[in-house]
């Protein structure tokens, strides 16, 4: 459903004639699409991995969520709505903003994207320790709750199974509450409830673009329904992905900003931030393989060649200044690549 009503936003940008917002909503839209397609498929028709998409008691966590946020999130919508017949707040759609974020806001945007560091933690800390709560709970329940659980919650089996669906659920909400409000941006700018975080949207993705947020939401969304599923190798090549994705952007951006002064081409972005993005996306990586050597054994090369190539592509991804959102091409393409060729080598 929020696929479909993506793409809805997608072909009306394309009639309101914004090129960038059509080409960006689009990627985001089939991407997102396209993964949960495969996810269905591999799981369901060629068999190639027995972790499922989402599994009880997720499914009925994610309808628990949906019940309560909707109603909530209407709620804030229909104060907004009383404020602007009362008249006591007056806005236009939009804050008039400048062509260039102020370093400020810059700097908040670039905060945020360390929340999707959490997923690392779920998947090699505290998804564990979430885990072992449920098992401890179990035992103090009747027997027939155990052997509901127990496919689940058997910490003898697979322990990466179990994390693998509490990042899948916990992505999952955190997407239908950023796609929600989102959509509420798009379509109904006068009654959206959160126009304070229009303040660190730039200019171009404003009105009928998708925000970066939902492009970093569906690249993590993407990569894990579509990764995760095989593992150990797939939670691994995630979290390097994405960590790489995030301190290669955010160094590239501001120190570009900051002490940049070659141009590349006619963009904002500067060679300086190019090749320390890059530098600090390898480092990076390679500091998070050796992190998590305690539960997948990496050997020489990988440590070294799979963050050198993944510096590479972000490397070129900025260089190419590509109108979709950096979000999430660094994400999914760092992924989809790294993925593969750690079949070969780890």
């Amino acid at each position: 459903m929020y696929g479909l009503i993506s793409l809805y936003i997608t072909f009306l940008a394309k009639k309101k004639g914004e090129k960038g917002a059509y080409y960006n909503n689009l990627i985001n839209s089939f991407i997102f699409l396209i993964s949960i397609t495969i996810n269905i498929l591999i799981v369901n028709l060629f068999h190639l991995s027995n972790v499922a998409f989402i599994v009880f008691p997720f499914d009925i966590f994610l309808i628990i969520f949906i019940i309560l946020f909707i109603p909530l999130f209407y709620l804030m919508i229909y104060r907004e709505i009383r404020k602007m017949k009362m008249k006591k707040v007056l806005r236009k759609d939009f804050s008039p903003l400048p062509k260039e974020l102020p370093f400020k806001y810059e700097i908040y945007r670039k905060l945020t994207h360390l929340i999707v560091l959490q997923i690392i933690f779920f998947y090699f800390t505290l998804g564990f320790y979430v885990q072992n709560i449920f098992v401890y709970i179990l035992e103090e329940l009747p027997d027939f709750f155990s052997e509901l659980f127990f496919s689940i919650y058997n910490i003898e089996a697979n322990k990466m199974i179990f994390t693998q669906y509490l990042v899948v659920f916990l992505v999952g909400i955190s997407l239908i509450g950023l796609f929600t409000a989102d959509f509420i941006r798009i379509l109904k700018p006068k009654i959206y409830p959160l126009k304070p975080v229009n303040r660190i949207l730039r200019e171009k993705e404003l009105h009928m673009r998708l925000g970066p947020h939902i492009s970093t939401g569906i690249g993590c969304f993407s990569i894990i329904i579509l990764f995760g599923l095989f593992q150990p190798i797939g939670p691994l090549i995630i979290c390097v992905s994405m960590t790489m994705a995030i301190f290669g952007d955010m160094t590239s951006n501001l120190f570009g900003r900051t002490f940049g002064r070659k141009k590349i081409r006619n963009t904002s972005k500067t060679y300086e931030g190019l090749f320390t993005g890059m530098a600090v996306a390898f480092i990076s990586g390679v500091i998070l393989l050796i992190l998590l050597r305690e539960f997948i054994f990496t050997n020489i090369i990988a440590l070294f060649l799979l963050p050198i190539i993944g510096s590479l592509i972000i490397g070129i991804l900025d260089y190419l200044d590509l109108e979709v959102d950096d979000n999430l091409t660094y994400i999914f393409t760092l992924s989809t690549v790294l993925f593969f060729i750690s079949i070969f080598i780890l």
